[in-house]
């Protein structure tokens, strides 16, 4: 049972999560307006596919040398330095008038966001109490969802005319608020008062929360994640890369349907996430992880390809809760999974292999899917991302119910 009587909202806890939603805003800011922009400079389809992976794809590639970083230099500083670059990136945004420029300026971006976000989680851990730990980063991942729910309709309506003026308006904006989230990050304190080794690890006597681990034989890894998590990673990628046609693609397609502002799509689809999140977990815990999996895979299937297929905005909208169900449901699900069968003195790596999955995911399909929809039309690239979420859904099937791979619980 939990020690309750350890505080949970501790100043430096407060902090982080404050500069990570201000972060996380602007994140889903250009998720959802960005690709209409990268469509004026271009012209074409297959550019708004092309800023997902540039952004995806540089966030992927930090992150194991943000972790190192983050380590031997101190989380704090790492923070600050990622919420700059992404201010940079947002000012920048106004000067890209080619493709390839836009594309640079995405990738800084997606730089900045992959060390503020690995850092984040870092600073969330050393601050919760262990006894609260479960608890403390269940708080601290809502702010994805709560700037979920309101960042998408916010850019999307000031961006409803589709004017020059009106993109240079959200880029300022966000670039004041990575401004405010790197002054928060300075205030963050508790790594001035936990000095680190000449290796860089924080010291075991300095704060509770930070912890050496004695060495000892730990299972074979490659390219640093141990074995055991790459089934299930290629099957989180496949979930994300037909979850790429919604982030890159959907604000695209009610443009062409004439369908206006979907803001509130992103709403219903964060309140299905935020409810699945509080209230499923228990259920996986009392009977399986299996029994929220399967059937949430098998939403995804059917909610995308029923994407060409709806008449009206409403429909649209109604759509985003079912899908952010059943994202609420797998995605803690599968990390759980991955947790267990790692070693607990590889947690880390085990939480980098399940962002990089979701990354890879997201920027393999961007690609991919703006390439369908620039040959083919939004109907093919809808009906392509249910059929990669089914090929998700069979492998999972096979490896984790047909043929159960009985592992031990490093727990």
């Amino acid at each position: 049972m939990n020690d309750t009587s350890e505080k949970l909202w501790n100043k430096d806890y407060i902090l982080i999560m404050l500069s990570s939603t201000g972060i996380s805003f602007c994140n889903y800011f250009f998720f959802s307006a960005l690709p209409i922009y990268a469509q004026n400079i271009t012209g074409t389809v297959a550019s708004a596919g092309l800023m997902t992976a540039a952004y995806t794809l540089a966030a992927l590639a930090i992150r194991p040398l943000s972790g190192v970083f983050a380590d031997r230099f101190g989380r704090t500083k790492l923070l600050i330095l990622g919420a700059i670059l992404c201010s940079i990136a947002c000012m920048l945004y106004h000067y890209a008038a080619i493709l390839l420029v836009l594309i640079v300026i995405r990738s800084l971006h997606g730089i900045g966001f992959g060390m503020h976000s690995t850092a984040g989680g870092a600073v969330a851990a050393d601050v919760i109490p262990k006894s609260r730990m479960a608890e403390g980063l269940g708080y601290f991942g809502l702010y994805g969802t709560i700037a979920a729910a309101i960042a998408p309709g916010i850019a999307l309506t000031l961006v409803q005319d589709n004017t020059q003026s009106e993109f240079d308006t959200l880029f300022f904006i966000s670039a004041i608020i990575c401004i405010i989230s790197m002054v928060i990050n300075t205030l963050i304190s508790y790594e001035r008062k936990c000095p680190r080794t000449s290796a860089g690890t924080l010291k075991k006597e300095s704060v509770s929360e930070c912890s050496l681990t004695e060495k000892k034989d730990l299972p074979k890894t490659f390219l640093g994640f141990e074995y055991a998590v790459f089934p299930l990673g290629a099957i989180l990628m496949l979930i994300f890369f037909g979850q790429s046609s919604i982030n890159s693609f959907l604000s695209l397609f009610a443009m062409e349907r004439s369908f206006g502002n979907i803001g509130l799509y992103f709403t219903f689809n964060a309140a299905g996430l935020f409810l699945s999140r509080i209230f499923l977990g228990k259920i996986a815990d009392r009977k399986g992880p299996n029994v929220l999996i399967v059937p949430g895979i098998t939403i995804l299937v059917v909610s995308f390809a029923l994407i060409p297929f709806v008449a009206t905005k409403l429909q649209l909208i109604l759509l985003g809760f079912p899908i952010g169900i059943a994202q609420g449901a797998i995605g803690p699900a599968i990390n759980t999974m991955i947790f267990q069968r790692c070693s607990v003195e590889r947690r880390g790596t085990a939480s980098a292999a399940y962002f990089s999955a979701i990354d890879m995911g997201y920027g393999l399909g961007g690609i991919v899917l703006g390439l369908v929809a620039a040959a083919l039309n939004y109907y093919a690239l809808f009906f392509v991302a249910a059929f990669f979420a089914l090929m998700a859904l069979i492998a999972y099937v096979i490896t984790e119910c047909v043929k159960p791979c009985r592992r031990p619980n490093n727990e």
